[in-house]
């Protein structure tokens, strides 16, 4: 490890002794803040806390290394029917069904990232759509994994013979993982493996010129990135109880770059940011449609105009998206608070 990479490790994960103290606020609050609200806004923050974690590993390939992937939620697919077939038809136990869930996600993500080695900008977003359409195909035909064309019944997780019958208590399981990422996602950032996903990013012709193997680099960023994505994935499907194919489809890769877009690229708030905005905005839709529509019908193609609509105004006034205004927030109050 070089000097530069022992400088950064050396530094704290979080950047201001307001993010630390935020840090564990948040924790607390979300742990403890979640007893009191009902069994459906749980359910929501749930979505969130998995979607935060799919969400990361998108961020590394995409916010990242610049490497524009719209396969992201196939690659959760793969997670939640490969953990479920190793868990319940293959009686492995659950949390290495999960790790091996995305350990298969990575694999696979190797696999479709070799030829789109040489690939950038519009090339490389058709050949993750051919990932995406591949997968899907994949999950309708192999019956043996999915159970059938519509997806599978997989229940309440059970890990060794205590069942999650208990939505706070699958919560926090979520949570944990949720957690546990975010860790390895900022100390990623902290290495030398980190700087070279930003130089192929923004300067892929220097980053030869500095002895940054391009190829294997680029190549890791897909690992890590469908790595995150079928941990994510198995989480999801136990949360759903049933593994349904089209949670998973295209629409739902666009909503995780969405994710990252809103929310902001190449950072940890933004992936939490944008998760929760974005799995959000249909609940806020629907609440002012309850109040202004007697007929809902009308909500389906306004919610995805809205939808359009905040992408478009995100790009040209906040092309950086909610995280760089909560690091504004969060540097002032640090400033204020600390900095007399």
């Amino acid at each position: 490890m070089d000097k530069d990479s022992n400088r950064l490790l050396g530094r704290p994960l979080l950047e201001t002794r307001l993010d630390r103290i935020g840090a564990v606020a948040l924790i607390i609050l979300l742990i403890f803040g979640s007893l009191l609200i009902s069994s459906y806004h749980l359910s929501i923050l749930t979505t969130i806390t998995i979607f935060s974690l799919a969400v990361m590993g998108l961020n590394i390939l995409s916010g990242n290394a610049g490497l524009i992937s719209i396969a992201q939620a196939a690659f959760m697919g793969l997670g939640a029917f490969v953990a479920a077939w190793f868990a319940i038809d293959l009686g492995i136990p659950v949390l290495i069904a999960i790790v091996l869930a995305g350990v298969v996600s990575a694999l696979v993500g190797l696999l479709f990232g070799i030829p789109s080695l040489r690939l950038s900008g519009l090339y490389l977003i058709l050949a993750t759509f051919a990932a995406q359409v591949i997968l899907y195909w994949f999950f309708e035909q192999a019956m043996w994994l999915t159970k059938g064309h519509d997806g599978r019944f997989v229940g309440a997780l059970t890990m060794g013979g205590f069942t999650f019958d208990n939505a706070w208590h699958y919560y926090l399981f979520v949570l944990s993982f949720t957690i546990i990422g975010a860790v390895v996602y900022l100390n990623i950032l902290r290495t030398g493996l980190g700087r070279s996903f930003e130089v192929i990013k923004e300067r892929p012709l220097v980053s030869q010129m500095m002895g940054i193997e391009l190829e294997r680099t680029k190549l890791i960023a897909f690992v890590i990135g469908h790595f995150y994505a079928g941990i994510a994935g198995a989480l999801y499907g136990w949360h759903l109880q049933f593994v349904a194919t089209e949670a998973f489809d295209l629409m739902r890769s666009i909503e995780l770059l969405v994710m990252i877009i809103i929310g902001g690229l190449g950072s940890l708030s933004g992936a939490i940011l944008g998760a929760a905005f974005i799995v959000l905005i249909p609940e806020v839709l629907d609440i002012l449609g309850r109040r202004l529509f007697d007929d809902m019908g009308i909500m389906a193609p306004l919610r995805m105009f809205i939808f359009g609509l905040l992408v478009v105004v995100f790009l040209i006034y906040e092309p950086r998206g909610l995280a760089r205004t909560w690091r504004r927030l969060v540097r002032y109050f640090n400033n204020l608070l600390f900095n007399k």
